[in-house]
């Protein structure tokens, strides 16, 4: 009987640990803010990629709006499945499902173009001048562990290393720091 008490007050003093430990394995929190432009529907398509790029707002004093980067890629008709804003939130503005315009004239490390048909995008709002937060590299290691749990993902890359005479994004990206996060 001893035992089982000891057992038992053993469990209850564990039960909190493993608790919190199951809430930090829950899923990761998505603010759906779905778009209409920038992409196409598609009923299956194949992903092995993943492209991170940068974006900030070039038409105002707030280089950082989201509502004001989403404006710039309406003009553009441009998009990619998710952004993430200086403070961390995630923002998904396309179904994965779905073919988001982000890659433009671009080429995988082994030859294949038509890069958006296969890849997953990922902007991270951050100028020429600064880099991403602390709270931006957590969010999108976070969200990329997550998409690789979805799909095969067999290249990680950033814009300017798929479209190297077009693009030079994602700016001051410490690759090192984020290819350790999402270990």
């Amino acid at each position: 009987m001893k035992n089982r008490l000891f057992l038992f007050g053993l469990f209850l003093l564990v039960l909190p640990v493993f608790l919190a430990y199951q809430e930090g394995e829950k899923k990761i929190k998505i603010v759906d803010k779905k778009i209409d432009w920038g992409f196409k529907n598609v009923s299956k398509r194949s992903i092995d990629a993943i492209i991170i790029h940068s974006t900030y707002n070039t038409l105002s004093v707030d280089s950082f709006s989201v509502d004001s980067v989403l404006k710039q890629f309406e003009n553009c008709g441009v998009s990619s499945h998710y952004l993430i804003d200086r403070n961390g939130i995630i923002y998904r503005l396309v179904n994965e499902k779905n073919i988001a315009y982000h890659a433009g004239v671009s080429s995988l490390p082994d030859g294949r173009v038509n890069v958006n048909s296969t890849s997953i995008g990922i902007e991270i709002i951050t100028t020429l001048n600064t880099s991403p937060t602390e709270k931006q590299y957590e969010s999108a290691a976070a969200l990329v562990k997550d998409i690789k749990t979805r799909y095969a993902i067999k290249y990680i890359k950033g814009h300017n290393e798929i479209a190297p005479e077009r693009k030079t994004d994602p700016w001051n990206f410490d690759w090192i720091k984020f290819n350790s996060l999402i270990q």
